[in-house]
């Protein structure tokens, strides 16, 4: 009965070591691909730094300012150009152009349910 309990305590003792053994290497594992993932992040972070100094260097005023002189050909600013609010035109009414077709061809325009909605809730319209 002895020889089989300590039988029995070396197996435990054992498969307890492989149990032990088993979460050591998974632990390092995660923790080599934990530190895998931050110098990841890491280097992406320096990516975007250096893409937005690239940035901040071709929009520099003074270079787009000569990249404009160069291509666009602007003319210099007036004060005839300048309008009052007043002066603008008002927006005109919104058209439904496609309602305008079908008419046109002499179709009647049907109910969608958003008329639906309007004309129940407007009074006078149907329930």
């Amino acid at each position: 009965m002895i020889k089989l309990l300590h039988v029995v305590a070396i197996g435990a003792l054992v498969s307890s070591a492989l149990y032990a053994y088993t979460i050591k290497y998974e632990t390092t594992l995660e923790a080599e691909q934990l530190q895998k993932t931050r110098m990841k992040a890491q280097r992406e972070r320096d990516a975007i730094a250096v893409l937005k100094a690239e940035w901040q260097f071709l929009n520099r005023p003074d270079r787009l300012q000569a990249l404009a002189d160069r291509h666009l050909d602007l003319q210099p600013f007036s004060v005839t150009q300048v309008v009052r609010f007043s002066d603008i035109p008002n927006r005109g009414p919104k058209v439904d152009a496609i309602g305008r077709k079908l008419e046109d061809l002499g179709l009647v325009p049907t109910e969608t349910p958003r008329d639906r909605k309007a004309s129940a809730t407007t009074p006078g319209g149907r329930p």
